[in-house]
């Protein structure tokens, strides 16, 4: 067939992330032409790849989502030049792939005797919220739509684009076009089919609810949605994405690394990490083989301690020895007394390659040391990964809550020989891994939906700053709690490369909203927005006390809530609405229905009570929580 394809774009940023132009080189082996239409300007980087792999390549303004772009591309082309096609396809970019060959489907479609088709469907739904007469009808789903020449030339064909009204919202494109397209072709008297009919599948929409079992029937296409749809919906519907990695990983060609690099830029990073179960418990067993062993020895570790406790030098080495390659040690401290003792320590111990350097200050503690004492090594091409720890004892938080942290950090970081060979294989293996850190601290500390604190703002104008676009996490961000971690330097570049200054640190306390606690926060956020995911890693001895600390308190807070968690997440929501309201207007009930009042607001105003000494009570403990 001799085929023509109209790829609708759109990214905020206007960058083009690679796996775009892989798509589109795949596609160009089964399409004459193609025309990428962009829905708002690109970059000049991403319009050069563009132009690369796409014959035309048309940028307008982001005006009636992909409806109106295509609708705009069919006018602009012209019917008369798509007369000389027998196929066209309308696709975007809402999708990973193709992450089995093309050709597979092409080979099932070429024989079909129909007038269009496409890849994945949606079964009815009936009553639905926002279809017009209440009924979504079973439709094909416009990430792939193929119009065969008795289609595409009829009157019919031109006469439902040229009368589509201005499309204004995400509803209104499903509405008036997705959902609307087949049935209105249908009842005119054309013929469809789809390559995977959801009838094949238990649910209705397969393309999220059946992903797995799709993608084993090597469906060409990953939706992205998958990545950063609510995990409350994953988890209720058992929809486990990493086996969809996995599965790819064993029977398809397609370069992982392209679907992480977007999914790190782009999508919330606890959603994403969720959702993909970017998290890893090794034992202190090795459980990699001699090849991967081999493969993880034969990378190069700077290893960063900032030492401000140095009688606690013995023992920070005892854990940089057990990263299984050949290390730089580079030693921090603010004085030159310190730098003495620490230097004879190292000497006494025989360290290979080691150097003390003193900071011109203690402002900023570890994370200052790091990015600016160290900024030289960080910004090196001779080390593979960055291990950055520190003499962590948090006086502040007294022996046995600070005494865990302390066991949290060094304990799923470099809990033993064994299993520090296994987190670095990690980086050996994945080259797309920027960061791996240990998971967010709560026992002993009030993290859980509250770590933010005060550094959500001053952390938002710091990646404005530096061009840090990664979606912010709603609460707890997915960061490096104690700012102990192991990366890449590339996946640390943006925040060494961003300009601070020890006048950045000075004269600001340690506590929440200081620029040191919010580069605490960001260090994960520069690996991101470079495109390098972050995992979580955690030793079994961790896991097996924090998972029924987790449980416990997730059964405590749902004991009391209705159904399921999308339910009990929706109850809250609602139940915080009504607070709000109920807050607002206490002056008008007063006034107007007061005995209403008399029984209503006793209760109501406990509860305020109680928040705000909760609240106050946290914002007492953020104090706590950091390097």
């Amino acid at each position: 067939m001799k085929r023509i394809a109209f790829y609708l774009f759109w990214e905020k940023e206007g960058i083009v992330d690679r796996y775009i132009p892989y798509c589109l080189e795949k596609l160009r082996e089964h399409v004459e032409h193609i025309v990428v239409i962009s829905n708002g300007p690109v970059s000049q980087s991403g319009l050069a790849e563009l132009e690369r792999v796409a014959d035309e390549v048309w940028q307008r303004d982001n005006v009636g989502f992909d409806v109106g772009g295509y609708q705009e591309a069919l006018a602009r082309f012209g019917f008369d030049r798509l007369a000389e096609y027998d196929e066209l396809i309308l696709l975007n970019y809402t999708f990973f792939g193709p992450v089995y060959p093309f050709a597979e489907m092409f080979a099932k479609t070429d024989s079909w005797d129909v007038d269009f088709w496409g890849i994945t469907e949606h079964g009815e739904v009936a009553p639905h919220h926002f279809a017009s007469g209440g009924v979504l009808p079973r439709h094909i789903q416009s990430h792939w739509l193929a119009v065969r020449k008795s289609l595409l030339l009829s009157p019919a064909f031109r006469h439902y684009w040229q009368t589509m009204p201005v499309i204004t919202s995400y509803e209104q494109s499903i509405d008036r076009h997705e959902a609307r397209f087949a049935a209105y072709f249908e009842e005119r008297g054309f013929t469809w089919r789809v390559v995977y009919p959801y009838t094949d599948f238990p649910s209705r929409n397969p393309v999220l609810d059946d992903v797995v079992e799709l993608t084993a029937e090597r469906c060409p296409i990953v939706k992205r949605r998958t990545f950063f749809h609510d995990p409350l919906y994953l988890s209720d519907h058992a929809i486990i994405g990493r086996d969809i990695i996995s599965i790819l990983d064993r029977t398809s060609d397609y370069p992982l690394e392209l679907i992480w690099e977007n999914v790190a830029r782009t999508m919330e990073p606890r959603v994403a990490a969720t959702n993909f179960s970017l998290h890893r418990i090794f034992s202190d067993a090795l459980e990699i083989d001699g090849n991967q062993l081999e493969g993880a020895r034969r990378m190069t570790a700077l290893v960063a301690i900032h030492c401000f406790y140095e009688d606690m030098i013995d023992e920070l080495m005892d854990y940089a020895e057990r990263v299984p390659c050949a290390r730089h040690v580079v030693v921090t401290t603010d004085t030159e007394e310190k730098r003495r003792v620490l230097d004879a320590a190292l000497a006494a111990r025989g360290v290979p390659s080691y150097e003390v350097r003193i900071t011109e200050s203690n402002a900023g503690r570890d994370v200052s040391a790091f990015l600016l004492t160290c900024a030289d090594l960080l910004r090196s091409d001779k080390y593979d990964i960055v291990v950055k720890i520190h003499s962590k004892r948090s006086p502040q938080d007294g022996a046995v809550v600070g005494g865990w942290f302390k066991r949290h950090l060094f304990g799923n970081l470099l809990h033993s020989e064994n299993y520090a060979a296994n987190v670095v294989n990690l980086f050996a293996e994945h080259p797309e891994i920027g960061m791996v850190i240990p998971p967010v601290i709560h026992i002993g500390f009030p993290t859980m939906g509250q770590a933010w604190y005060l550094n959500k703002e001053p952390a938002a104008r710091l990646c404005r700053r530096l061009g840090i676009a990664t979606p912010f996490d709603e609460s707890t961000p997915l960061s490096a709690y104690g700012s102990m971690f192991i990366a890449r330097p590339r996946a640390l570049r943006t925040l060494v490369d961003a300009g601070l200054t020890w006048a950045d640190f000075e004269d600001q306390p340690y506590s929440d909203g200081s620029i040191a606690h919010v580069i605490e926060r960001l260090f994960t956020y520069s690996s991101l927005g470079a495109g390098m995911p972050v995992y979580t890693v955690q030793s079994t001895e961790l896991a097996s006390i924090n998972y029924p600390f987790l449980e416990y308190k997730l059964q405590k807070f749902s004991q009391d809530l209705p159904g399921t968690v999308m339910e009990q997440a929706s109850y809250l929501e609602r139940l915080k609405s009504a607070s709000s309201v109920l807050g607002f207007g206490k002056s008008v009930i007063n006034r107007r229905f007061p005995a209403l009042a008399r029984m209503l607001f006793p209760a109501y105003d406990a509860s305020r009570k109680v928040y705000r000494r909760m609240r106050g009570s946290i914002a007492r403990s953020s104090k706590r929580v950091g390097a």
